[in-house]
């Protein structure tokens, strides 16, 4: 093998691994960290509207 065969390799290789990294974070993002966020959001908004009620009364309409 050539010098430069061997860079197409070592090349390929590294972009293989680096494309595998990237689907593995976009994976625990998409799985883990949005609903995990999306659930702390909810019931962060939900907090606040509870104490607001607590310590303010009910809103009337």
């Amino acid at each position: 093998m050539t010098a430069k065969q061997l860079n197409k390799d070592i090349d390929k290789k590294t972009g293989e691994k680096k494309k595998l990294k990237e689907l593995k974070a976009l994976g625990f993002i998409i799985i883990v960290l949005f609903p995990v966020l999306s659930v702390f959001a909810i019931g962060g908004y939900g907090l606040i509207i509870w104490l607001i009620q607590v310590f303010g009364g009910v809103i009337p309409h």
